[in-house]
């Protein structure tokens, strides 16, 4: 029986208005409505449609049911607990204000109160103004207590209990479920998350819209999951470069990857046993299979089905943003040792969620 043919596909994100969104995500070459304060594009959400092939016009969600053996994948279904949903969701983010202080569960949370997946996610700063900040976990000298207290009184000042950490273009950070945190204004960035949009608000600020209403906050559920020990650090990235390719490695959990491709050439993409997000940040590219070639370029995403895996050529330097569902010792521990890299700055890629 011949072997069944699948095409990747361009998809076209969902776009968040958001009140502390902006405009930057037009010069990431993403187009945004008019008049309109965007803070995410949604780039591999549920409701995104396929823009190219033979599902042009249907939501990933509807082909990942209809082909979840393409779409999630062997090793997709082991992290999205079977579920038969596409297993990563990747966004981009303007942040022209600073966000919620917000905390996300673990899978064991998130399925105590019937929520579907946990949430575990990094940032790779693309762009950010001098100055700003992402406020990453509890600071060593903070009370858990008092740092309640300051969530409850909603004005803001649970951030002064809160490490702040200068954000700096080309910067990844892991977030584990369970950490508080918020991102800072004036930072523009790429997210890869586990599949899944569930969000405790802690603190907004003391914002209020037109109509003097507050959004939502979800102290009881929210407090209830922080990790006072969770406190992340900038990794450093793992070069794996061959040929004409740079690559490096920038964060590896048993949820997602992420490697940075950058190229004036050709650089070959393994196959995987998950679907693989290519978000081109940088360039114009094509992506050729045994299937088809696909263009695509600053802004765009492509997905390739599970396991296909892709030869990319770069028109003139390029830079495109890889992230998988890995197999932790072939795809990342193996390709990192090649390179000289120890065990520990192995682990550095996902501390405790890099369990192999």
């Amino acid at each position: 029986m011949p072997q069944r043919v699948i095409e990747p596909i361009r998809v076209r994100p969902r776009l968040d208005a958001k009140p502390w969104g902006g405009r930057r995500l037009e010069a990431w070459g993403v187009a945004l409505p008019a008049g309109e304060q965007i803070g995410e594009a949604l780039l591999t959400a549920p409701d995104s449609i396929v823009a190219s092939g033979a599902s042009q016009g249907i939501t990933l969600g509807e082909l990942t049911r209809r082909d979840p053996a393409a779409w999630v994948g062997a090793a997709g279904l082991a992290v999205t607990g079977g579920r038969p949903i596409f297993p990563l969701l990747v966004k981009l983010i303007d942040s022209q204000s600073d966000l919620s202080i917000q905390v996300h569960p673990d899978d064991r949370a998130a399925a105590a109160a019937n929520l579907g997946t946990g949430k575990t996610e990094a940032y790779h700063v693309l762009a950010a103004d001098p100055g700003s900040v992402i406020f990453l976990g509890l600071r060593l000298d903070a009370n858990v207590d008092d740092f309640a207290t300051a969530c409850r009184r909603a004005d803001g000042s649970a951030a002064h209990f809160l490490r702040r950490v200068s954000a700096q273009p080309g910067m990844t950070v892991l977030i584990p479920a369970g950490t508080p945190h918020a991102l800072g204004a004036g930072v523009t960035l790429y997210e890869i998350q586990q599949p899944s949009n569930v969000t405790f608000r802690l603190d907004d600020w003391g914002r209020v819209d037109a109509a003097g209403a507050s959004r939502p906050l979800h102290h009881d559920a929210g407090l209830a999951v922080v990790d006072p020990r969770s406190r992340p650090e900038p990794i450093s990235p793992i070069a794996i470069g061959a040929n004409h390719a740079e690559r490096e490695l920038l964060v590896a959990t048993r949820y997602f990857a992420l490697e940075r491709i950058a190229a004036a050439g050709i650089a070959l993409v393994p196959t995987a046993a998950s679907p693989q997000a290519l978000t081109c940040i940088r360039g114009r590219w094509t992506a050729a299979t045994g299937a088809s070639e696909t263009d695509f370029s600053r802004g765009e995403t492509i997905i390739l089905p599970a396991g296909a895996g892709a030869a990319l050529t770069a028109s003139a330097d390029g830079t495109v943003l890889r992230g998988w569902v890995p197999d932790l010792e072939r795809d990342v521990a193996a390709p990192a040792r090649a390179a000289g890299a120890s065990d520990e700055q192995i682990r550095a890629l996902g501390g405790t969620l890099l369990d192999a």
